[in-house]
């Protein structure tokens, strides 16, 4: 008699038949759970490489996220360095002459070093048009302030504003700060302005009435290759007869002719919100 397989047919009536099915079906047995363990380790592997899959992806992000996280820190901590006197160094004036395009005029007109002034009261040589502002003071060194919204100072001379004559250098250290706006404002006797300097911190512009009524534009791009973004810098002009230069930490931007003379100035720091206007060592000088 035979039994049906399905696969072989082996007869069942003799023993050792029966001893040759237990070992095929052990046989087929052990082939089938190496099948199984196979594709059981196949599936464990696949989930691994999955699992090592995520945990680089999010290994990746942790790491972007870090990336960003120090990015907005150094971010952070520069804009916090702008516009702060106390870690400031105090520029050295006389290396800036001797190595820079501006030579300051020999006889002063006007000179404020801030010495003798209280920190927190106004500066005492100074009409404060518009705004506010006070005196402070850094590592034994004074500044002025410019305080709430647009902060305009005019320098007194006996009590009555700075009157320019035909040759003059004026000049003024200033640090910047975060959406900080720089303006010198130069007006006529009747007080109608007849040129503007304005400085950001990547851009200076100016607009300057000519002696035949005609006004000439122009502007200093790039000025961060000029400026010091953590520290004090100098701003100068320079009038002789008609002829205005400007000048950035001593070297020339600007050299603009048969602009009309000013009788006065004005210093604007617009938006100033007590952090990022600070102004120093203001000096004007002419020529005997």
């Amino acid at each position: 008699m035979w039994q049906e397989w399905p696969i072989f047919a082996i007869p069942n009536d003799n023993p050792k038949n029966n001893e040759t099915m237990k070992r095929i079906t052990l046989a087929l047995m052990c082939m089938a759970s190496l099948a199984l363990t196979t594709a059981c380790s196949d599936k464990k592997a696949d989930k691994a490489a999955e699992a090592e899959g995520e945990n680089t992806e999010v290994a990746a992000g942790d790491v972007q996220n870090a990336d960003e996280q120090e990015t907005g820190s150094q971010s952070n901590g520069q804009a916090d360095a702008w516009g702060d006197p106390a870690k400031a160094e105090v520029l050295n004036l006389a290396t800036l002459y001797a190595n820079g395009d501006f030579k300051p005029a020999p006889a002063p007109l006007f000179e404020d070093t801030l010495g003798g002034e209280t920190k927190g009261e106004l500066p005492s040589k100074w009409d404060v048009a518009r705004g506010s502002a006070e005196v402070g003071e850094a590592n034994g060194h004074y500044y002025i302030t410019m305080l709430g919204g647009s902060t305009e100072l005019t320098p007194l001379v006996g009590g009555s504003k700075l009157s320019l004559p035909a040759k003059y250098t004026m000049e003024f250290e200033f640090m910047f700060g975060q959406e900080v706006l720089y303006r010198v404002n130069f007006f006529d006797a009747e007080g109608l302005g007849i040129a503007d300097y304005n400085m950001w911190p990547h851009i200076a512009e100016w607009n300057m009435a000519k002696t035949d009524d005609e006004w000439m534009s122009g502007n200093r791009d790039n000025l961060l290759e000029l400026l010091a973004r953590n520290g004090w810098n100098h701003f100068a002009a320079s009038y002789d007869n008609g002829n205005l230069k400007l000048f950035i930490n001593g070297k020339r931007i600007a050299n603009l002719p048969n602009i009309k003379q000013a009788a006065y100035f004005v210093i604007t720091g617009d938006e100033a919100d007590g952090k990022s206007h600070f102004i120093r060592n203001i000096r004007v000088a002419g020529w005997k």
